[in-house]
């Protein structure tokens, strides 16, 4: 081992963001079985894997939610209640 070494001959490389705003995250979830089983035969039926379509199904849903309006998601729930009461009498 040397007593000095020259450290201007380095390569400096800059390093980029902690993470990328694409950047993917392993996170334990956990699911229902019967919904995991679906997510896999609904997967291999359209050729992706599981995690994957959940995925692109939550990115849907978030897209959804995000452009819902208020009134309107109050008229949705008036409307599944009614078709409940409906049900149920």
């Amino acid at each position: 081992m040397k007593k000095e070494y020259d450290l201007s001959t380095l390569k400096h490389r800059r390093r980029g963001p902690v993470a990328r705003a694409d950047a993917k995250v392993q996170k334990t979830v956990r699911l229902d079985l019967d919904v995991l089983s679906w997510l896999m035969q609904e997967g291999k039926r359209r050729g992706i894997p599981y995690q994957t379509l959940l995925n692109s199904l939550l990115k849907e849903q978030m897209r959804k939610s995000a452009s819902l309006d208020p009134d309107d998601f109050r008229d949705e729930i008036r409307k599944i209640v009614r078709q409940e009461l409906k049900k149920a009498s």
